[in-house]
């Protein structure tokens, strides 16, 4: 059961997840609620967690999902539900020695489709430069990436070379491997046998605000 405290907290992230499209965050549901204290934000997060109200992704700022709703009306031709929106975390900048969803890379957290974002453990990072516009992909569009450690010669990934996160098309030649752009202004990069190579996961969607 749900104290009176409780079942209002419960109810406000309902009401600015559902105006908002994501999750609140600590703060957020804070000022919403006049409590002053993250700490005492975070006592109530931890009572709802306990009873299964909802669960908490460490490390992500919006890493708060509802698993269990207050009760609500039920309307006579109300038809199944409709597929969980799947957390995506958006990645301000990777950086290098770091877990690829490390707190410190984690910028906000995005709630998309299941269909766009696939299965697997995927992430969303914000494209920087025009390297890739000729496959469609802008500056300051978000890509969503599939999380895994090798790729087919022709995939879109990301990958981290001596510490930094670009977008290319993989190439495996005889000659080595070649992160190739999608813009006649910039050059392959060619990984030489000194060069650290990590490949941090495969292209599975672009995304896109429109002004």
């Amino acid at each position: 059961m749900l104290t009176d405290r409780e079942r209002e907290l419960l109810q406000l992230i309902v009401r600015l997840t559902e105006e908002r499209g994501f999750p609140p965050t600590i703060r957020e549901i804070g000022e919403a609620a006049g409590i002053r204290s993250t700490n005492g934000v975070r006592y109530f997060l931890e009572r709802l967690e306990a009873k299964g109200y909802v669960h908490r992704s460490q490390g992500l700022s919006r890493g708060i999902e509802l698993t269990h709703e207050p009760a609500r009306p039920t309307l006579a031709h109300a038809g199944p539900p409709g597929p969980q929106p799947v957390h995506v975390p958006l990645l301000g900048r990777v950086a290098a020695g770091l877990p690829v969803l490390s707190e410190e890379n984690v910028e906000d957290t995005l709630l998309l489709d299941p269909s766009m974002a696939g299965h697997g453990s995927v992430f969303a990072l914000r494209v920087r430069g025009d390297s890739m516009k000729d496959a469609g992909i802008l500056d300051r569009d978000v890509v969503v990436v599939r999380q895994q450690r090798e790729a087919r010669s022709g995939d879109i990934v990301v990958a981290l070379v001596d510490g930094e996160a670009t977008v290319k098309t993989y190439r495996a030649k005889r000659s080595g491997i070649v992160l190739e752009p999608a813009n006649a202004a910039f050059q392959p990069i060619e990984i030489a046998e000194r060069q650290e190579l990590r490949l941090l996961g495969r292209v599975v969607a672009v995304l896109r605000k429109v002004e």
